[in-house]
């Protein structure tokens, strides 16, 4: 009895080690291919407005909650990686004005975000920052938005 009760032991513990070295890797495999996703984004019930600023001269302020949950989402095509070289500086400002008072910003440029005082690299560049130009900037001055 005593020698089955081993061999289910060592079956057990065998299995559990498979099962984290397997999430370990997935998980390692996944930010290597997507980036490391931001954390810490407010949820749409939250926010109660965001401000826009793109370039220092052109500024928009979003009230509207299906922007809200938009811009929400669109933070997440903000994946960065560990490595790589952080250079210039902000283009486009966003501010999450959150219904308790606080602020959330995220800050970035075509290659760079900033998050928390902190510059990365992000891993999809240029997308973030075409996509909110396309959606907030261009269209007002083809007079559509």
């Amino acid at each position: 009895m005593k020698k089955e009760k081993k061999i289910w032991k060592f079956a057990l513990w065998n299995t559990l080690c498979i099962i984290i070295v397997s999430c370990i890797l997935n998980a390692a495999i996944w930010i290597l291919f997507h980036g490391i996703p931001l954390i810490g984004l407010p949820k749409k019930e939250d926010v109660k407005s965001i401000t826009i600023i793109y370039n220092e001269t052109q500024k928009r302020e979003i009230t509207d909650n299906e922007t809200i949950e938009l811009l929400i989402k669109s933070a997440n095509l903000l994946n960065y990686q560990l490595w790589g070289q952080t250079e210039g500086s902000p283009i486009i400002d966003i501010i999450y004005h959150l219904k308790d008072g606080n602020d959330i910003k995220i800050h970035a440029n075509n290659n760079t975000m900033w998050w928390h005082g902190k510059s990365h690299v992000i891993k999809e560049k240029d997308t973030f920052i075409n996509i909110i130009q396309g959606l907030f900037f261009n269209l007002i001055k083809l007079g559509l938005y």
